[in-house]
């Protein structure tokens, strides 16, 4: 069992450039909540006025996930989200040596004894707890344990697991969970940034170790470059590890491009999963193969997330690709329109083969109703 905590409205926000307004985290919020994610992290109330009435509206919104306030670790954070009716807060402190020394200016005792009387307060109000040390994964161990036993001791319900940087390989992901798992009993969760490209392989070999909730954003969005992908990471869950949470898959399309429009972000076209390349075939081995049987080219079918493959004609193409193009757009093709259409991509350095090209090239008037796919 995995669970999802989706920070699109708070990590995602931090996107350089992208902001959401209020009417439009609703909308990402009940989309996240029917697709099934576990837990909503709306956003952090102290940073403005608009984003603590959302925090607020999205907490009454009667949605099956449980909603989460991201606090700093003081009293006064953990007032405002309680004033949000939150189910749960976030709290994060980084407690690295360099951090504490260069910019916190605090010894480490305090720090521990604020965070653990940061934790008890929220507790004593009824909220769940999650403390995150931020930049677990370069922190120094013998202070981090420490600290996290502190945290758990004062009635922390889990411990987030923070890549900070995306400066983890799977690896030693792996084994830094399993360390971490051997030295505290309690659930862990893991927030892995992408800076390296490893995002979401960093949170799979999380997921691998043990731990019981991956933070994700839609299309990846977040600080600098980003963090785990919600449709990388559940598409990957249940084609590779077989687990069924009863998500909606079919609405990630929905998600992503939702998000798409609101943040003012494209989707690249080759993004896995939702990008307009997943599904489109071209070389004429595959197209041949996936014409056979999908499974050979694809890990996972189109269908599940509501998307239909497609086949270009380039240079690349086969006899075979341009029989099933033809018979696409509706002609029933014989083998010397087929040599004829092939001949002609063969022939193109740069290019797709356009529908315009294709009945030009076979003398034939395009009905009005029928567009290349």
């Amino acid at each position: 069992m995995v669970e999802i905590l989706d920070t699109t409205l708070r990590e995602g926000e931090q996107t350089p450039h992208v902001t959401f307004t209020i009417p439009e985290k609703l909308e990402i919020a009940t989309l996240l909540d029917e697709f099934g994610v576990d837990i909503i992290e709306a956003g952090h109330p102290r940073v403005s006025k608009d984003i603590c009435e959302a925090v607020k509206n999205i907490a009454n919104q009667g949605y099956n996930a449980s909603v989460l306030a991201h606090c700093r670790s003081l009293q006064e954070d953990i007032d405002l989200a309680l004033s949000c009716d939150v189910d749960w807060v976030g709290i994060f402190f980084c407690v690295s040596n360099k951090r504490i020394e260069q910019h916190f200016r605090k010894n480490i005792e305090n720090i521990q004894a604020q965070i653990a009387k940061t934790i008890e307060y929220a507790k004593d109000h009824g909220l769940k707890v999650r403390y995150t040390p931020e930049d677990t994964a370069r922190t120094e161990y013998s202070t981090l344990i420490p600290v996290l036993k502190s945290a758990i001791d004062a009635g922390a319900d889990r411990i987030s697991i923070a890549d900070t940087v995306g400066a983890m390989t799977p690896l030693t992901m792996y084994n830094f969970i399993k360390k971490i798992q051997s030295d505290l009993d309690i659930p862990l969760h893991v927030h892995c940034h992408n800076d390296l490209g490893m995002a979401t392989a960093n949170a799979l070999a999380a997921y691998e170790a043990g731990v019981r909730l991956i933070d994700v954003t839609v299309n990846g969005l977040g600080e600098r470059v980003g963090i785990t992908s919600l449709s990388e990471l559940c598409v990957s869950l249940q084609s590779l590890y077989h687990v069924n949470n009863n998500w909606k898959f079919e609405l990630l399309l929905d998600l992503a491009q939702k998000v798409s429009e609101f943040s003012g972000l494209p989707i690249p076209t080759n993004a896995p999963v939702v990008g307009d390349h997943a599904f489109i075939h071209n070389a004429g081995l595959h197209v041949a193969a996936v014409l056979h049987n999908p499974e050979f080219y694809e890990v996972f079918p189109a269908e599940l997330i509501g998307k239909k493959r497609t086949f270009i004609l380039d240079k690349m193409a086969s006899s075979q690709t341009i029989k099933q193009k033809l018979e696409e757009i509706g002609i029933n093709a014989r083998d010397d329109q087929v040599t004829t259409i092939l001949t002609h991509a063969k022939s193109r350095e740069k290019g797709v083969i356009s529908d315009e090209e294709i009945y030009r090239l076979l003398s034939l008037g395009q009905p009005n109703s029928i567009m290349f796919q």
